[in-house]
């Protein structure tokens, strides 16, 4: 594999070196725990994500329903080859079915398999992955400052994970910065209009991005624009503990909508429901209210999910 380090800090060259030379030195990398490379998150907001997601590790695959449901749309229609990056990995993909038949034609036949990065935000979830996938190269790194080289990947995947940056044209930016020419980027997002369910049930949610401003942030004159489309996913639920766990078990929550707060129908906030309900008479009202919802499947819960795919211009 060539050298791929953009190093402005000789100190970690040879801490690159056991990443395969794909890791730069301008975010600062700090340890080697349990065969993930992590890196400093410098902003709150990151560091609130990351930890959230962390606590969840262990249980999130016991409530990614939609996680599961999204990356089987996604996958629909992909190819790894060569140096991929999973951004926003979670507990990890299996990208073993999804071969490309032809290998970009810059790689040597002895490094003719996909090479797998993975980046999460959240330790606890790469920690998770290498239990599962210990060939992949795990990464602890923020989507926003993503520490590998210019021009260093061959393709981009990344299922429900960019909907959590606070700032998703920057993340954009360091997608094609990392591509190379022509590299492709598939990805799946939250987007305004979903969980409209929670809303009805009196909690209160934020707004996601409207699929014009994702598709915004991808500039013309870096990205052709394979496809773009809203496809709506619905999960149900035996009860509405399950529901509610579905979403504060893959590491976000919900929490209950006062009489002054505006129900806008979007994204979860990170508080707690539970300590707002006064009591047994507020839970039961709104079971009550979930009752009125169900449907033959079980209790819905419907995202609106964005699917973009893009090319890397020269």
């Amino acid at each position: 594999m060539p050298s791929l380090i953009k190093s402005s800090d000789p100190s970690c060259s040879e801490f690159a070196h056991e990443s395969n030379k794909f890791i730069s030195c301008d975010l600062k990398l700090s340890e080697l725990n349990g065969g993930v490379l992590a890196g400093t998150v410098s902003n709150v907001h990151g560091t609130q994500i990351a930890e959230r997601f962390s606590a969840a590790a262990h249980s999130y695959q016991d409530h990614n329903q939609l996680q599961r449901l999204s990356a089987a749309s996604l996958l629909s229609e992909f190819s790894a080859a060569g140096y991929l990056l999973d951004i926003g990995a979670g507990p990890g993909t299996d990208f073993s079915g999804y071969h490309s038949v032809s290998q970009p034609a810059d790689l040597s036949t002895q490094n003719s398999s996909t090479t797998v990065f993975a980046v999460d935000i959240a330790l606890g979830m790469l920690q998770k992955l290498k239990q599962s996938y210990p060939d992949y190269h795990g990464v602890c790194a923020d989507a926003q400052c993503l520490p590998f080289t210019n021009g260093s990947m061959d393709v981009i995947y990344s299922n429900l994970a960019l909907q959590w940056c606070a700032d998703f044209p920057a993340a954009v930016a360091e997608m094609a910065r990392v591509l190379k020419p022509n590299g492709e980027c598939h990805l799946s997002l939250v987007a305004q209009g979903s969980l409209n369910q929670l809303a009805e049930l009196g909690l209160r949610v934020n707004d996601f991005s409207t699929m014009q401003a994702l598709k915004a942030a991808f500039k013309l004159d870096t990205w052709e624009l394979l496809e773009v489309q809203l496809v709506p996913m619905t999960v149900y639920f035996d009860t509405l503990k399950a529901l509610l766990y579905s979403i504060k078990g893959v590491g976000a929550s919900v929490h209950v909508a006062s009489s002054t707060t505006r129900v806008s129908g979007s994204t979860v906030s990170a508080s707690e429901f539970t300590p707002r309900l006064r009591g047994r008479q507020d839970w039961l009202a709104m079971q009550a209210k979930a009752e009125s919802l169900r449907l033959p499947q079980g209790l819905p819960l419907t995202y609106q999910i964005v699917q973009i795919r893009a090319r890397r211009r020269f």
